[in-house]
């Protein structure tokens, strides 16, 4: 791998979450150390690091679904035969959450996406503003496809102090309609004016090129590099999800093979669907795991619920039959998160 690259990356994920968590997170899956993960020395000292700091952690991140809708039919995932009925969340509802959960935690970072394309809800810049003037610390994400991201759009939300955009291109000319049926033209102009613009106006936004591997792009990943590396902050490429199971024509690859670990995400992550439901994580796309909603409740009494605390029991015992958690195929990254 082009060294220039991996330099790159890692000043990325340095500035996202501290270097000491990138540079842990380069050795265990980058070098030859990857191979001491999951031995049985590494599986007792880790086992204690889990013991320790279970009882501690906070959650840390917050992830508002602020729509469900996409104008994306991307063939690796669910979203086509998702049975949600389509929802944008109403401003005073995203301000009624954010707020329940800022006065009882300290967030780090909201994530304004979910199973859906953010901005085809026509309010996210106005939710963006809220959050940047009411917790001014607090850093704010966003993932789209891009091919919403008009010129107006891009100038509004370059007035914001967004600290995050992660682009989900996917592909290339040669691929990209097939993979997602939107026109890669119009994608990457819109990407292309948001870079030139972020650069003349000096803004600090974060932004990541994503693509996901699947048989239609794998002989077309280093093009993607090439190109979007010169231009963008980080380019992202990573094995395919299947959701959980939901996706049949995904080939599952595991970066850890053997031990599985409790998830960090359910101790670290907060996340809530367009409806206001708390649910398991990013992975639910039809919520069916629900523990309560925050139009209606505190969030600390949905986190101390019986049914929460039960499922974080079931984790220290290494139990993952849970609905989500029994066909999660992002479980190699529990191999690592609790140490790093």
């Amino acid at each position: 791998m082009d060294i220039k690259y991996i330099i790159k990356e890692a000043r990325y994920y340095a500035k996202l979450n501290g270097f000491s968590r990138a540079f842990k997170k380069f050795l265990l899956t980058q070098t030859p150390l990857r191979k001491i993960v999951n031995t049985p020395l590494y599986n007792r000292i880790y086992l204690a690091k889990i013991r320790k700091k279970a009882g501690k952690l906070q959650p840390k991140i917050l992830q508002i679904e602020n729509t469900n809708l996409c104008n994306a039919k991307c063939i690796m995932c669910p979203h086509v035969i998702m049975k949600r009925k389509g929802k944008i969340m109403k401003f005073g509802e995203f301000k009624k959450i954010l707020d329940n959960v800022m006065k009882n935690y300290d967030f780090k970072r909201l994530t304004i996406s979910g199973f859906g394309e953010p901005f085809v809800d026509k309010n996210i810049i106005e939710k963006i503003a809220y959050a940047n003037e009411k917790y001014p610390k607090l850093k704010v994400d966003v993932y789209t496809n891009a091919s919403l991201i008009t010129k107006e759009i891009t100038d509004r939300l370059l007035g914001t102090n967004i600290d995050r955009i992660t682009f989900s291109i996917n592909g290339t000319k040669k691929n990209y309609k097939k993979i997602m049926a939107l026109d890669y033209r119009n994608t990457k102009k819109n990407v292309l004016y948001l870079l030139k613009e972020k650069k003349r106006r000096k803004h600090k936004v974060l932004t990541n090129m994503s693509l996901m591997i699947l048989k239609e792009n794998e002989r077309d990943v280093k093009d993607f590099i090439d190109f979007w590396s010169a231009l963008a902050d980080s380019v992202r490429v990573y094995a395919p999800s299947d959701w959980a199971g939901s996706v049949r024509n995904i080939e599952k690859k595991v970066l850890f093979k053997g031990k599985r670990w409790p998830c960090t995400g359910l101790w670290n992550n907060i996340t809530v669907d367009v409806k206001g439901n708390v649910i398991m994580c990013c992975r639910d796309y039809e919520s069916k795991v629900k523990f309560g909603n925050l139009l209606k409740e505190d969030i600390k009494k949905i986190r101390n619920s019986e049914k929460f605390k039960e499922l974080l029991e079931r984790q220290l015992k290494f139990d993952f039959s849970d609905a989500i958690c029994r066909n999660c195929d992002n479980s190699f990254d529990s191999s690592l998160d609790w140490i790093c």
